[in-house]
Protein backbone atom coordinates (compact mmCIF):
# COMPACT_ATOMS: atom_id res chain seq x y z
CA UNK A 1 0.00 0.00 0.00
CA UNK A 2 1.44 3.37 -1.02
CA UNK A 3 1.63 6.32 1.33
CA UNK A 4 -1.11 8.10 -0.66
CA UNK A 5 -3.36 5.03 -0.38
CA UNK A 6 -2.84 4.94 3.40
CA UNK A 7 -3.67 8.64 3.68
CA UNK A 8 -6.70 8.13 1.42
CA UNK A 9 -7.98 5.32 3.65
CA UNK A 10 -7.60 7.47 6.76
CA UNK A 11 -9.21 10.55 5.18
CA UNK A 12 -12.13 8.50 3.85
CA UNK A 13 -12.66 6.71 7.17
CA UNK A 14 -12.64 9.97 9.14
CA UNK A 15 -15.01 11.52 6.60
CA UNK A 16 -17.47 8.61 6.88
CA UNK A 17 -17.29 8.68 10.68
CA UNK A 18 -17.95 12.42 10.90
CA UNK A 19 -20.69 12.58 8.29
CA UNK A 20 -22.63 9.61 9.66
CA UNK A 21 -22.34 11.08 13.18
CA UNK A 22 -23.57 14.47 11.93
CA UNK A 23 -26.40 12.89 9.93
CA UNK A 24 -27.61 10.88 12.93
CA UNK A 25 -27.32 13.81 15.31
CA UNK A 26 -29.09 16.12 12.89
CA UNK A 27 -31.96 13.71 12.38
CA UNK A 28 -32.48 13.27 16.13
CA UNK A 29 -32.29 17.02 16.72
CA UNK A 30 -34.67 17.74 13.86
CA UNK A 31 -37.25 15.00 14.34
CA UNK A 32 -37.19 14.87 18.15
CA UNK A 33 -35.62 17.99 19.61
CA UNK A 34 -37.26 20.74 17.58
CA UNK A 35 -40.70 19.17 17.89
CA UNK A 36 -40.56 19.05 21.69
CA UNK A 37 -39.85 22.78 21.87
CA UNK A 38 -43.55 23.49 21.36
CA UNK A 39 -44.26 21.95 24.77
CA UNK A 40 -41.84 24.16 26.70
CA UNK A 41 -43.56 26.98 28.56
CA UNK A 42 -43.34 30.47 27.14
CA UNK A 43 -41.59 31.84 30.24
CA UNK A 44 -39.08 28.98 30.43
CA UNK A 45 -38.33 28.77 26.73
CA UNK A 46 -35.57 31.43 26.36
CA UNK A 47 -33.48 29.86 29.14
CA UNK A 48 -34.21 26.34 27.83
CA UNK A 49 -33.20 27.37 24.31
CA UNK A 50 -29.97 28.99 25.47
CA UNK A 51 -29.00 25.82 27.37
CA UNK A 52 -29.94 23.66 24.37
CA UNK A 53 -27.87 25.87 22.06
CA UNK A 54 -24.87 25.76 24.40
CA UNK A 55 -24.97 21.95 24.37
CA UNK A 56 -25.60 21.49 20.65
CA UNK A 57 -22.51 23.48 19.63
CA UNK A 58 -19.83 21.17 21.12
CA UNK A 59 -21.80 17.97 20.49
CA UNK A 60 -22.99 18.65 16.94
CA UNK A 61 -22.09 21.95 15.28
CA UNK A 62 -18.33 21.54 15.69
CA UNK A 63 -18.46 18.09 14.08
CA UNK A 64 -20.57 19.44 11.22
CA UNK A 65 -17.92 22.05 10.43
CA UNK A 66 -15.07 19.57 10.96
CA UNK A 67 -16.66 17.23 8.39
CA UNK A 68 -15.76 19.68 5.64
CA UNK A 69 -12.02 19.11 6.21
CA UNK A 70 -11.86 15.44 5.17
CA UNK A 71 -14.58 16.05 2.60
CA UNK A 72 -12.43 18.58 0.76
CA UNK A 73 -9.30 16.44 1.25
CA UNK A 74 -11.10 13.62 -0.60
CA UNK A 75 -10.56 15.53 -3.85
CA UNK A 76 -6.86 14.63 -3.52
CA UNK A 77 -6.87 11.68 -1.11
CA UNK A 78 -9.68 9.23 -1.84
CA UNK A 79 -9.88 5.53 -2.54
CA UNK A 80 -9.37 5.03 -6.28
CA UNK A 81 -12.78 3.38 -6.66
CA UNK A 82 -14.53 6.64 -5.70
CA UNK A 83 -15.02 9.05 -8.56
CA UNK A 84 -14.52 12.77 -8.08
CA UNK A 85 -18.11 13.50 -9.15
CA UNK A 86 -19.39 11.65 -6.05
CA UNK A 87 -17.24 13.92 -3.89
CA UNK A 88 -18.66 16.97 -5.71
CA UNK A 89 -22.20 15.67 -5.24
CA UNK A 90 -21.73 15.11 -1.51
CA UNK A 91 -20.05 18.50 -1.12
CA UNK A 92 -22.95 20.17 -2.94
CA UNK A 93 -25.47 18.64 -0.52
CA UNK A 94 -23.31 19.64 2.45
CA UNK A 95 -23.01 23.22 1.16
CA UNK A 96 -26.80 23.50 0.80
CA UNK A 97 -27.10 22.54 4.47
CA UNK A 98 -24.34 24.98 5.45
CA UNK A 99 -25.83 27.90 3.53
CA UNK A 100 -29.27 27.16 4.99
CA UNK A 101 -27.78 27.00 8.47
CA UNK A 102 -26.10 30.39 8.08
CA UNK A 103 -28.85 32.25 6.23
CA UNK A 104 -32.05 30.70 7.65
CA UNK A 105 -31.52 28.58 10.76
CA UNK A 106 -29.10 30.77 12.74
CA UNK A 107 -31.26 33.92 12.42
CA UNK A 108 -34.31 31.94 13.62
CA UNK A 109 -32.31 30.38 16.47
CA UNK A 110 -31.01 33.82 17.49
CA UNK A 111 -34.56 35.13 17.72
CA UNK A 112 -35.65 32.05 19.70
CA UNK A 113 -32.89 32.82 22.24
CA UNK A 114 -34.91 35.93 23.08
CA UNK A 115 -38.50 34.72 23.00
CA UNK A 116 -40.85 31.80 22.54
CA UNK A 117 -42.65 31.75 19.19
CA UNK A 118 -44.64 28.83 17.76
CA UNK A 119 -44.45 30.54 14.37
CA UNK A 120 -40.64 30.63 14.50
CA UNK A 121 -40.44 27.03 15.73
CA UNK A 122 -42.71 25.89 12.88
CA UNK A 123 -40.61 27.86 10.39
CA UNK A 124 -37.43 26.35 11.84
CA UNK A 125 -38.87 22.83 11.47
CA UNK A 126 -40.12 23.31 7.91
CA UNK A 127 -36.98 25.02 6.60
CA UNK A 128 -34.77 22.53 8.43
CA UNK A 129 -36.54 19.66 6.69
CA UNK A 130 -36.37 21.19 3.21
CA UNK A 131 -32.94 22.78 3.26
CA UNK A 132 -31.00 20.61 5.70
CA UNK A 133 -32.53 17.18 6.36
CA UNK A 134 -33.33 16.34 2.73
CA UNK A 135 -29.87 17.42 1.44
CA UNK A 136 -28.21 15.63 4.37
CA UNK A 137 -30.21 12.46 3.63
CA UNK A 138 -29.13 12.65 -0.01
CA UNK A 139 -25.55 13.17 1.13
CA UNK A 140 -25.86 10.12 3.41
CA UNK A 141 -27.05 8.04 0.44
CA UNK A 142 -24.10 9.36 -1.60
CA UNK A 143 -21.71 8.54 1.25
CA UNK A 144 -23.21 5.07 1.58
CA UNK A 145 -22.67 4.54 -2.14
CA UNK A 146 -19.01 5.54 -1.72
CA UNK A 147 -18.62 3.22 1.27
CA UNK A 148 -20.30 0.38 -0.64
CA UNK A 149 -17.87 0.82 -3.54
CA UNK A 150 -14.88 0.70 -1.18
CA UNK A 151 -16.14 -2.37 0.69
CA UNK A 152 -17.14 -4.16 -2.51
CA UNK A 153 -13.67 -3.58 -3.96
CA UNK A 154 -11.99 -4.72 -0.74
CA UNK A 155 -13.91 -8.00 -0.49
CA UNK A 156 -13.34 -8.79 -4.16
CA UNK A 157 -9.55 -8.86 -3.62
CA UNK A 158 -8.74 -12.08 -1.73
CA UNK A 159 -5.05 -11.29 -1.14
CA UNK A 160 -5.53 -8.08 0.83
CA UNK A 161 -3.67 -7.84 4.11
CA UNK A 162 -5.89 -7.58 7.18
CA UNK A 163 -3.21 -5.84 9.27
CA UNK A 164 -3.73 -2.34 10.61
Amino acid sequence: MTKKNKISAIVFSVYILLTFYVFGGGIVNSLVGYRTWRAVGENEFPEFHQIDSALIIPLFVIFFFLSFIPQVLLFWFRPVIISKWLIWLALGFNLVALISTITIQIPIQTELDKRFSLELIDRLISTDMIYRRIPMALMAVTNFLMLYKVVKQAVSKPNLSTQF
